[in-house]
């Protein structure tokens, strides 16, 4: 394809704001691609952020899924499971960049996110405690985010090239299906321990039926977990957690928490859930979590990974200890998530187109944010 100069990008430039700006296009860097966005899922952090004043102007959007435009000099010619992919093949990007050089990266690897001076395509630094980035100095805004029809991708960036049969829609759910992924696989202990929650007679509850929530859902029925019970609001979002494989679907528009504790009870004898994992974007819920598991069950929060400054009372001695309870914060994902992610994309059997709700042109990003609202499950951004 013909590239020109410049290229176009709905940037984020104030609240509830975002401006259709024409930006450089430039060259790939170095060992790096220039992708043209043919999707990017918008993630409820999006709707989070876009609510705030940015710090400097920036394009959004972290779920990415994009046709290779043009490579840089030196590129490797692969994906990251070594699949070779070249100009025209579409991958998908894990958003998380490392230096490799921070303590962090170099005790627990680049892949640890735990990095001190990390990168995340679409995701203001200041949200996740990292450095600011070029654009301090530059003024400049950069094609970093998939709410554009360009995106530059830098090397050392972990991606996957997408079959040619799964749709880009569908191929950006990889982001929110790692977190599903990873929400579980921080549960794991060795086999037959008293706090293991991933088994056939287990009990586990989700909490918020988004995207993360509904694909939870799913990744605990592969799991082989015995019963599964599915917390959440809005029609669309009940009628697909029954679709993904929950045993018994709760409407928090009918329940009060105490309502939805008795039927966790119910379902288990009185003992509660195993595990409980919080994927709403509610802080209250947490203290919900707590009361729905089990003595020695675990709580996974990966439903408020963005501070609104909100805080919550929890009585420790009762909560946690007394029910000797683990719990997990989840926020950011290792590239192993993605790749169990990629594999089970790849299994058609599996109901993931039915939860995109509709894809929209991009210009309509901030429709689309605003509809987030409403009855809908995902939208995606197309960046024709």
């Amino acid at each position: 394809m013909a590239l020109g100069e410049t290229s176009r990008a709905m940037v984020w430039t104030g609240r509830r704001t975002l401006e259709w700006q024409e930006l450089p296009l430039g060259d790939p860097p170095a060992g790096g691609l220039l992708l043209e966005v043919t999707a990017n899922g918008i993630c409820g952090t999006d709707a989070h952020f876009i609510a705030m004043e940015p710090a400097r102007p920036l394009v959004l959007g972290h779920e990415i899924v994009g046709r290779i435009a043009a490579t840089g000099t030196g590129f490797t010619g692969h994906d990251a499971d070594g699949v070779r992919v070249g100009i025209g093949d579409t991958v998908a990007l894990f958003p998380w960049v490392a230096c490799g050089q921070c303590w962090g990266c170099r005790r627990f690897g680049p892949g640890a996110t735990t990095c001190e001076h990390a990168f995340v395509y679409g995701i203001p630094p200041e949200a996740i405690g990292a450095p600011p980035s070029d654009t301090v100095t530059t003024g400049t805004v950069r094609l970093t985010g998939g709410f554009g029809r360009h995106m530059v991708v830098r090397q050392g960036t972990w991606f996957w090239r997408v079959p040619d049969d799964i749709s880009p829609a569908v191929a950006s759910l990889l982001d929110p299906l790692a977190v599903a992924l990873r929400s579980l696989d921080v549960t794991r202990t060795p086999t037959g321990t008293w706090d293991e929650v991933l088994t056939p007679d287990s009990t586990a509850v989700v909490m918020g039926l988004g995207t993360v929530g509904l694909l939870t859902v799913l990744a605990l029925r592969r799991c082989g977990v015995g019963t599964i019970v599915a917390s959440g609001s809005r029609p669309q979002r009940l009628a697909a957690a029954d679709r993904m494989g929950a045993d018994a679907v709760l409407d928090t528009g009918a329940l009060d928490s105490e309502g939805r504790r008795r039927k966790v009870l119910d379902i288990t004898a009185g003992r509660g859930a195993d595990l409980a994992v919080d994927a709403t974007n509610s802080p209250a819920a947490l203290s919900e979590a707590l009361a729905l598991v089990r003595r020695l069950g675990t709580v996974v929060e990966v439903g408020n990974s963005v501070s609104d400054g909100v805080t919550i009372p929890i009585d420790v001695a009762r909560d946690i200890c007394q029910k000797s309870i683990r719990i997990i914060g989840v926020t950011f994902n290792p590239p192993q998530s993605y790749r169990e992610g990629s594999a089970l994309l790849a299994d058609r059997t599996l109901p993931f187109e039915s939860l995109i709700t509709a894809t929209r042109p991009l210009r309509q990003a901030e429709t689309a944010l605003d509809d987030l609202s409403g009855d809908v499950i995902k939208l995606v951004l197309s960046g024709e």
